[in-house]
């Protein structure tokens, strides 16, 4: 135990948040909404059917196949992939796609809400550090002590461990469902919104490895571009 006694660090209150990183905030909570409507129940349908229909379907007319790319695997990665057929070479790649998406959609509102509010109290008391001193953006690498980046790994490892993606259905479909919902359903308007959720999880990533190499760039400083709005 360390029983030496220091002051406590001194705080600098964090910035005022702009107006634009508060409007993109709201943006991106928008995003997230539309898709979660991905899940949302619309006229009812069989599960056999659905079950069918998914399984039928040419790789080449699933969801996330839209203008102006259109059917994009200029690898050859579907033919020449590790997990078997087309078909299941297909079902893990839009697997991984799904997953990263939607990752990378809860890692850009992050760090839209880090740049404007922070968690009350300690993240770790034996440290004097409280949520409030870390930064935002990838600083925050270097402040979090050891043992909170192993108890998200350990988080992580349990959820991959317990959350399954459900056999013979869509991928991304691990049976948790949304707000008691499942994707079952497969009609226009729940393709409809499950081609917005890939969408908006291809833009999250794009947008948070953006906004990655922008604090790079501007050595340090998160989300400098806002500064341009005000």
């Amino acid at each position: 135990a360390d029983f030496r006694s220091h002051a406590p660090p001194s705080r600098t209150p964090p910035p005022h948040p702009s107006t634009m990183t508060r409007l993109l905030t709201a943006v991106a909570v928008g995003a997230m909404a539309a898709s979660a409507s991905a899940f949302a129940p619309a006229a009812s349908t069989k599960q056999s059917a659905a079950t069918t229909a998914l399984s039928a379907k040419p790789v080449n007319e699933e969801i996330g196949v839209l203008p102006p790319v259109g059917f994009f695997d200029p690898l050859g990665l579907l033919k020449a992939g590790p997990y078997g057929g087309v078909e299941e070479n297909f079902r893990h790649y839009r697997g991984v796609e799904v997953k990263h998406g939607r990752i990378a959609m809860a890692a850009t509102l992050g760090m839209l809400v880090q740049q404007n509010y922070h968690f009350q109290g300690y993240l770790a008391p034996s440290l004097d550090l409280k949520f409030e001193d870390v930064p935002n953006g990838l600083k925050a690498l270097d402040v979090v002590p050891a043992a909170g980046w192993a108890q998200m790994a350990v988080l992580i490892g349990v959820h991959e461990l317990v959350v399954k993606q459900r056999e013979g259905k869509a991928p991304g479909d691990f049976g948790t469902g949304y707000f008691g919902f499942t994707m079952d359903d497969q009609s226009s308007k729940q393709l409809r919104a499950l081609n917005v959720e890939i969408q908006n999880g291809r833009l999250a990533m794009l947008g948070i490895l953006g906004m990655f190499a922008s604090e790079i760039v501007h050595k340090g400083e998160v989300l400098a571009e806002t500064k341009i709005f005000g």
